[in-house]
């Protein structure tokens, strides 16, 4: 397959009538099939691809409202339930958002997939009425917000399940442990910048603030201990077959791995149990929406690198030799007119031209009375 038969993810969102998010949230789900890449190279679309979903039936309304995400107030209307009720269910970790965004307050807004909401509404009904469980009135008031955490194991499933080799499928992993963190757990500098180079770009910056950007990379990050653990553990499992099928690839260079292994055990609020509490009773009065209880992970600092940085005794260092300095760097070359121009002389100053000016005194030609 040629480069020229291939899209960039822009024009296939032109030829597919998606806008840019929607063809990204497509690609990541799986329902827009990418060309074969290099490691950590740009996202291709083929031709075949746009023709067959041009193709399908009821294009292009049916594919736009599979990757149809709402917000809290038209999730709500479509649950049949209040803001207030939503906002309780996905603080709770009973919804998973699917994206966000940072708006112009630096707050952020949770989207939620239309076919999600639909299918919870469809499998959980009881979760729709009936009266909020004691505990879990307890778990709201005390600022418990699930919402990020949710969010984090639905884009790594679906991250894990796109890869391409296991060395994409660590990246993935390493992304949501931090830089800190990471320098500890992956001390080969190689493999620790492939990883870095291999990590997916963070959700949620549609402007380039810089604000959105750390509030994308903090929210990408895990804040909980289990969870922690569970990136930490799959994380080293993924290493150790990457490392079975070879070095860590470099920007370019083509790798080639053996069939992909099962991926990883369902993240935390992922698989086919996704939504623990299914206690319900009556309805309760509406509960304030507060703001995220998640405090940030207790980073472990790099260890120092000690060392003599002087040379032994006895010991040769190598003689570097700095630049030879080039003085002037370059003749300046001046037009003719330029140089035969009279160069400008300072005058006489201010006050001895005012006194120039002043007229003299009838009877005084040499302006001795001045």
């Amino acid at each position: 397959m040629t480069h020229q038969e291939t899209l960039t993810p822009t024009g296939a969102a032109r030829l597919l009538d998606l806008r840019r998010a929607e063809t990204d949230l497509a690609i990541r789900m799986g329902l827009i099939r990418t060309a074969p890449r290099t490691p950590g190279g740009p996202l291709r679309v083929t031709r075949e691809e746009t023709d067959r979903l041009r193709a399908m039936a009821g294009f292009p309304e049916a594919l736009r409202e599979r990757v149809r995400t709402v917000g809290t107030r038209d999730g709500a209307a479509l649950l049949g339930i209040g803001p207030a009720r939503f906002t309780r269910l996905a603080r709770l970790g009973h919804i998973a958002p699917i994206t966000f965004y940072t708006n112009r307050y630096h707050a952020v807004v949770w989207r939620y997939l239309a076919d999600d909401l639909r299918t919870f509404a469809a499998t959980r009904p009881q979760a729709l009425t009936g009266r909020t469980p004691a505990h879990q009135r307890t778990l709201l008031e005390s600022g418990e917000d699930h919402r990020a955490r949710t969010w984090r194991a639905q884009r790594t499933a679906l991250l894990l399940s796109s890869a391409r080799d296991p060395w994409e499928r660590a990246a993935v992993l390493a992304c949501a442990l931090g830089p800190d963190l990471l320098t500890l757990l992956v001390p080969d500098p190689v493999e620790y910048s492939c990883l870095r180079f291999l990590a997916p770009p963070p959700d949620g910056i549609g402007s380039r603030s810089a604000t959105a950007r750390d509030t994308a990379e903090r929210l990408a990050r895990a804040d909980h201990p289990d969870e922690t653990r569970w990136f930490r553990a799959g994380l080293a499992d993924e290493l150790r077959q990457a490392r079975a099928t070879g070095p860590a690839p470099l920007p370019g260079r083509h790798v080639t791995t053996q069939a992909p292994p099962p991926a990883p055990a369902d993240p935390p609020g992922t698989g086919q149990h996704p939504h623990p509490l299914t206690e319900w009773g009556p309805h309760p009065e509406d509960v304030p929406d507060e703001g995220p209880g998640t405090t940030a992970p207790h980073a472990t600092a790099p260890p120092e690198i000690s060392g003599p940085r002087h040379p032994e005794p006895g010991t040769t260092r190598p003689p570097t030799r700095s630049p030879r300095p080039t003085w002037p760097p370059i003749r300046a070359t001046t037009p003719r007119a330029q140089r035969d121009r009279p160069r400008h002389r300072p005058g006489r100053s201010l006050l001895e031209r005012l006194r120039l000016r002043r007229p003299r005194p009838a009877g005084d030609p040499t302006g001795a009375g001045r």
